[in-house]
């Protein structure tokens, strides 16, 4: 059921970007007509290409969509391109909770995400920020900033975050990003770590 996994994931990041598949048509060069085979799950094999054009467009990791599309194969490491090489975070793995998880309604539970430092420079001071807003999300962080440990180039760390699923049964995703001491956002292109998972009852 990966091409509806995929569409569900494509209409939650439509949403939360404010996006109309007329203006993601624009954006990604990609024709309407595709985006709505994907967004109706009639699509049975995407191009690479295309999956990393959508990716682009919905502020996405390229890999977040191969995960979802390929549902359970195992994918290499891809590094965030952000033309800094000094700065550059991998992918590694979901150590809990991998995507569609189920959670019984109203509990809290820790999503671990595993990353690697794939850049020429330290991480010191950076945090994990939440970026859900109140209609965007209705995963609750106990803590909306979680500090990330100094990672030096070519080191792996593994980042926890707990998170209170709501009250009724529904499927969401809650947003993190990466942010500097100072509070930037290391990676703004990025949709940075994500947990989406079906809430049950």
């Amino acid at each position: 059921m990966s091409a509806l996994d995929l569409a569900e994931y494509l209409r939650l990041r439509l949403r939360a970007l404010r996006l109309t598949t007329t203006e993601a048509a624009k954006r990604s060069g990609i024709s309407r007509q595709t985006w709505h085979k994907l967004l109706r799950a009639e699509i049975g094999e995407a191009r690479l290409s295309t999956l990393i054009q959508v990716a682009d467009t919905l502020e996405t990791h390229p890999l977040s969509m191969m995960r979802i599309f390929f549902n359970g194969r195992e994918v290499t490491q891809v590094a965030h391109r952000t033309g800094d090489i000094r700065f550059v975070s991998g992918f590694i793995a979901d150590v809990t909770y991998p995507d569609n998880s189920n959670v019984p309604a109203g509990t809290v539970f820790e999503k671990t995400w595993e990353i690697a430092n794939v850049g020429t420079e330290a991480w010191v001071g950076w945090s994990l920020q939440c970026m859900d807003t109140p209609d965007t999300s209705v995963l609750i962080p106990v803590e909306s900033r979680v500090a990330i440990p100094d990672t030096q180039p070519g080191e792996h760390v593994q980042l926890s975050v707990q998170l209170r699923a709501p009250s009724m049964a529904c499927h969401t995703i809650s947003q993190w990003k990466c942010v500097n001491a100072a509070g930037d956002i290391v990676f703004p292109r990025q949709a940075g770590l994500y947990c989406m998972v079906t809430v049950t009852r």
